[in-house]
């Protein structure tokens, strides 16, 4: 219970410190640039960018030991309502991650994965708005956050 209780605590921190006009988004001390029309909630989650979204967590190492990425990955999952899901390997950043894609009732796609970019381990949470097949599928923009294998 504390476990979750601390996990919460840094998902309402990084979520609540949101600003108004977000033009750049911290992803593992990689400045990158919001796109037009989209929309950052923090400088670490965009909700809204022509379908797609992301969201990550950063991670100390004793959090790891501890496994809270893995407890948080399961709680993620809870809020899920998937038809199908697979296990998947992708980079981000040219890192490897390794991951879970879910195929969701409403018709959209999530994908989490772990994995760490500039020895910073992190979660990643993205949403599609449509399956994302290959890296043909995906925006310049996305691909800061994910290239599949």
């Amino acid at each position: 219970m504390k476990k979750t209780i601390i996990i919460l605590s840094l998902f309402f921190n990084f979520t609540l410190y949101a600003q108004e006009s977000i033009s750049k988004l911290n992803y593992a001390k990689i400045e990158i640039s919001v796109p037009e029309n989209c929309v950052a909630k923090s400088e670490y989650e965009i909700i809204d960018c022509n379908g797609f979204s992301a969201q990550w967590l950063f991670f100390n190492e004793e959090m790891i030991k501890q496994k809270v990425n893995e407890q948080f990955q399961a709680q993620i999952e809870e809020q899920f309502e998937f038809k199908k899901k697979k296990s998947i390997e992708f980079t981000s950043q040219n890192q490897n991650f390794k991951g879970t894609k879910y195929e969701l009732k409403n018709g959209t796609y999530r994908i989490i994965g772990f994995g760490r970019i500039n020895d910073i381990p992190l979660l990643l949470n993205l949403g599609f708005n449509k399956d994302p097949k290959d890296n043909n599928n995906l925006t310049e923009f996305e691909k800061n956050f994910i290239n599949l294998k």
